[in-house]
């Protein structure tokens, strides 16, 4: 009886799981038949035409750019004389006139970006943070700050990195390759997969992905920053280290990629092959471009805090074009109470999301004040007060 039992058990789970696999697969191919409409698949490829089309006018931008940058070095400076090949670059040809001015802009950013980065650093170095646990201030006051140049003032500091949380490491082992790897394969294939199922319907699922990627950043980077400690369930070490972040802002600079977003990866490997599992393909995309997004948004980070001068052109042109956040954009975050400009993928929703009429931050820590009556963090102190009073 009991091998009779196992064995009907078994064939009905059997079973089930053909019949299962079998709608599932119906369903995919309506879908599928749906989205190959000339209709759809005329609003995908001219949605495709647009953007490479946006890409390649911001590329011949950036190139004329680069081109007017070369002859303004080999100027040496000297525009007004029209030495050598600018002035006359300038004068033959108006694009080269807007280049010109695009350079002179792009200089004075690189400059001004330096200047935020040492900024920031010295904000962190001489205010007492209402995030820093007794341990992790103590780390960061003892932490070695090694001056370029002994007993020359004005020089910059060369920091030292400084980690606040046991076990953190700037190493980069083999696993954190193999994690990193595994997850971006997984993603892009499952975004081919669900391009070749439903084309219209994932490019719509990546788009609306990309755009709350950037929500999501901005989200978890306000929750980890005002809420929660390293005693906290699941998020306690991403709490911990976005807060003590905002005592050695510096320190992110010296890790790796791969250090940087493997952690990222580990949680996005099992949560996309779920979703590609579990979901109809356009929302396998889009929650598959939310996940990635995150792996990009803590690689931005790292670029935003490093002086645009030690940044490669592409990295310092995806700033540019908004793809990759700012230098000065973060850096506002990073002045106490550290209360707005959260989001750090793009940077694209900070505007909106800190404007007068919206306030979406303020709106939430009065919402979970309301029903925690616990404060967020940038309620307290003295400057917190005045943004206490804005919710």
């Amino acid at each position: 009886c009991p091998t009779v039992l196992r064995r009907g058990v078994g064939e009905a789970a059997m079973s089930f799981a053909k019949e299962w696999l079998r709608k599932r697969a119906r369903r995919q191919r309506t879908v599928f038949s749906a989205c190959m409409s000339s209709r759809w698949r005329s609003m995908a490829i001219l949605s495709l035409v647009a953007g490479v089309a946006t890409v390649l006018c911001k590329g011949l931008a950036f190139s004329v750019a680069s081109t007017i940058r070369r002859h303004e070095r080999m100027s040496q400076g000297d525009l007004v004389t029209g030495r050598h090949h600018v002035r006359p670059i300038v004068q033959d040809h108006p694009l080269a006139l807007g280049a010109l001015a695009s350079v002179s802009e792009t200089v004075l950013d690189i400059r001004e970006g330096e200047e935020l980065v040492d900024e920031i650093n010295d904000i962190a170095e001489s205010t007492e943070h209402y995030s820093a646990t007794a341990a992790a201030a103590a780390v960061v006051a003892g932490a070695a700050v090694v001056a370029t140049g002994s007993g020359s003032a004005g020089r910059k500091k060369a920091r030292q990195p400084v980690l606040t949380l046991k076990g953190d490491t700037l190493k980069q082992t083999p696993a954190m390759v193999m994690y990193t790897v595994a997850y971006t394969v997984l993603t892009f294939g499952v975004l081919a997969r669900s391009l070749m199922l439903a084309p219209a319907g994932s490019v719509l699922g990546i788009a609306c992905g990309c755009v709350m990627a950037e929500l999501f950043s901005g989200t978890f980077h306000w929750a980890t920053d005002n809420y929660g400690s390293l005693e906290t369930p699941l998020v306690g070490f991403a709490c911990a280290a976005f807060q003590g972040h905002h005592l050695a802002p510096w320190t992110i600079t010296f890790r790796p990629f791969i250090n940087n977003v493997f952690k990222i990866a580990c949680v996005g490997l099992p949560l996309t092959t779920s979703a590609a599992l579990l979901l109809p393909p356009p929302l396998a995309a889009f929650a598959a471009t939310i996940f990635f997004g995150q792996l990009l948004a803590q690689e931005f980070h790292r670029w935003s805090h490093k002086p645009s001068s030690k940044l490669a052109p592409w990295q310092r042109w995806l700033q540019s074009i908004g793809v990759a956040v700012p230098c000065a954009e973060h850096c506002r975050h990073h002045k106490p109470p550290f209360a707005a400009h959260y989001c750090i993928l793009s940077g694209g929703l900070n505007p909106l999301l800190d404007s007068q009429p919206v306030l979406f931050w303020r709106r939430l820590e009065a919402f979970f004040f309301r029903l925690t009556k616990v404060e967020p963090n940038c309620w307290k102190g003295e400057q917190g007060a005045e943004i206490r009073e804005c919710a």
